[in-house]
């Protein structure tokens, strides 16, 4: 196991309207190249940061992979963040398969990782044909794959998530909601070819349920993709991702997080870890 790091904070991709988002870099210290995983955390769309990941960053580079945790523009009362938030995913990535040869990353050797909302979006960005050569494994922890069913389920709330996040209610653009819900890209257009998932939900979770992930699940089943599941019993929202002062999330040395973290990277190892570099 690589014990040293490199850490570098807020390393701008042109992310966001101004194009000064930034992403987090979190890189092993031996040569590589390494394989690679993109996150996106969660929030509603509406809240959270790229420093959400600052407990698996540290975790998984210490073990031989490096994570680059995503930026991205949050939706606000009057400026929703679609489609924008979509072109800020795929500028990120982008920018990693650009800088692989800076990075030591080797760039058919990538998984993408999202919670919540940065479930959301890892589940659509896989779907994108340019992103399929360069793709090995999807990983989502209580993440909403179907905008339709969360934008009802949520109608109850102030804030309305989904809403906000699009601009418009299923009734105003209901093509649009399906084009953004990676249940429904599934359903119609299939799976990257042999690329597994892994899919993670607490049992308890009171605000996105784990039949998000349960219809998910056999959406891509369906569809021919290899997924393992993993459903935490007792467990509920926001555990997988760590900030300070934010008593749901979780270090990866607490539970949850202790129960999934060598379950994830068992997965990793068998899906990302063997290619022409060190990992």
């Amino acid at each position: 196991m690589t014990t040293q790091i490199e850490i570098r904070l807020d390393v701008p991709y042109g992310g966001g309207p101004d194009g000064k988002l930034c992403n987090d870099v979190y890189l092993p210290a031996s040569p590589g190249p390494h394989p690679a995983l993109i996150c996106f955390h969660g929030g509603a769309w509406a809240r959270g940061s790229h420093r959400q990941y600052q407990e698996w960053g540290p975790w998984l580079a210490a073990r031989g992979y490096a994570l680059v945790a995503v930026d991205y523009r949050l939706s606000k009362d009057v400026s929703p963040s679609w489609p924008g938030v979509h072109e800020d995913i795929r500028r990120a990535l982008r920018w990693l398969l650009a800088e692989a040869p800076a990075l030591h990353v080797d760039p058919a050797r990538l998984g993408l990782v999202g919670d919540s909302a940065g479930g959301h979006m890892a589940a659509l960005l896989a779907l994108e044909d340019w992103v399929r050569p360069h793709l090995r494994a999807v990983v989502g922890v209580y993440g909403i794959y179907d905008l339709l069913d969360w934008w009802e389920v949520t109608q109850a709330r102030k804030d309305d998530p989904v809403g906000a996040l699009m601009g418009r209610t299923p009734a105003e653009a209901p093509e649009d909601y399906r084009r953004f819900s990676p249940r429904q890209g599934v359903e119609a257009e299939g799976v990257p070819p042999g690329v597994p998932y892994l899919i993670i939900h607490g049992e308890q979770d009171p605000i996105v349920h784990h039949n998000q992930s349960e219809r998910f699940i056999a959406a891509l089943r369906a569809a021919g993709a290899p997924v393992e599941t993993l459903f935490m019993p007792g467990a509920g929202h926001s555990w997988f991702t760590y900030l300070p002062n934010e008593p749901d999330r979780r270090r990866v040395d607490q539970e949850p997080n202790l129960t999934v973290a060598p379950v994830l990277l068992d997965f990793l190892q068998r899906n990302l870890a063997s290619g022409t570099g060190d990992s």
